[in-house]
């Protein structure tokens, strides 16, 4: 995987975690998973985790989410309600 992945945000968790249209099988094989980027208008944040990731409270992260599609959220925190970011968004996530 040399390209960048694109997608958008398709809904919002009831927590306002921010769930897109890209699969978590996208990653599969990938090991590194630590240094891929993910950005969703100016924000960005590094990695994708399990949604046990155990990540502090305020941290931006994206997860391989229960959905099945990566999910952005802010830990301990409404997203969505947050940064103002709804459905339709671009959302880019880089190797």
């Amino acid at each position: 995987m040399s390209d960048a992945i694109e997608g958008r945000v398709t809904s919002l968790a009831e927590n306002g975690d921010l769930i897109t249209d890209i699969s978590v099988t996208t990653f599969a094989d990938l090991d590194q998973l630590s240094e891929i980027r993910v950005r969703i208008g100016p924000h960005e944040t590094l990695g994708l985790h399990p949604t046990d990731h155990g990540e502090p409270e305020s941290t931006m992260i994206a997860v391989l989410g229960d959905s099945g599609f990566v999910e952005i959220g802010i830990v301990g925190m409404n997203m969505s309600e947050m940064l103002g970011i709804a459905a339709g968004e671009k959302v880019t996530i880089e190797p």
